[in-house]
């Protein structure tokens, strides 16, 4: 009789054990389930706010893309002198041509020329083609100066003009950004650049020296 009383309380031991390390593991999954569904809703909400904020700039870019034009900001491969995209600045499409010539002219100036004046003179009419005068100028501290050896700090004349690869880099990001030659919409048909008001004439940037026709390469 105590033989049997023994095991039955053996068994319930047992069952009690058992149930009770089923109660656990079914607590720990229950709780690792509750650690996953919590960071899938993390995920989620991150995910949602991501494509909120996409939304949002594709909204942005589409009024933008009803008022303004996109132009590329040219420079030339280091290499292979091959023109290339920089940058690109937006322009209200119902602005005058002066003022579109002279944002690019202002961005070419920040980006590749120390801020060196870039002045767009004019557009002029020329055999039938309309032309825009462009005007390289030294800083302000250089103004005057006719003495190349005396000029100060970041110069046309010697920095941007001199060397093989420095002149046609810099020859083939003015005329390339402002003739913008991919554009399809009204534009200049050519451009004339100037340095401080005269014809430029310098070893490295013949392509600067006469006038440059959109398409006339």
């Amino acid at each position: 009789m105590n033989r049997k009383l023994i095991l039955g309380m053996c068994y319930i031991c047992l069952c009690l054990l058992f149930f009770t390390g089923c109660s656990n593991s079914l607590k720990n999954e229950n709780a690792n389930l509750s650690k996953e569904i919590n960071s899938l809703k993390a995920k989620n909400q991150d995910l949602e706010k991501k494509v909120s904020d996409l939304t949002e700039k594709i909204k942005k870019y589409e009024e933008k893309n009803t008022t303004e034009d996109i132009y590329p900001i040219y420079t030339a491969n280091i290499d292979t002198y091959k023109k290339e995209i920089h940058s690109y600045v937006y322009i209200k499409k119902d602005e005058v041509m002066m003022n579109k010539i002279s944002t690019l002219s202002k961005t070419l100036s920040e980006d590749f020329f120390n801020n060196l004046p870039i002045e767009v003179v004019n557009i002029e009419e020329k055999d039938g083609k309309s032309i825009a005068v462009i005007n390289l100028k030294e800083s302000k501290e250089n103004q005057g100066v006719t003495d190349y050896s005396k000029l100060k700090g970041y110069t046309w004349a010697t920095k941007y003009f001199q060397g093989s690869t420095g002149g046609t880099i810099t020859s083939k990001t003015l005329i390339e950004t402002t003739l913008q030659k991919e554009y399809t919409g009204e534009w200049i048909d050519g451009v004339k650049f100037l340095y401080n008001n005269k014809d430029i004439d310098f070893e490295h940037v013949p392509d600067l020296r006469n006038i440059i026709i959109k398409g006339g390469d």
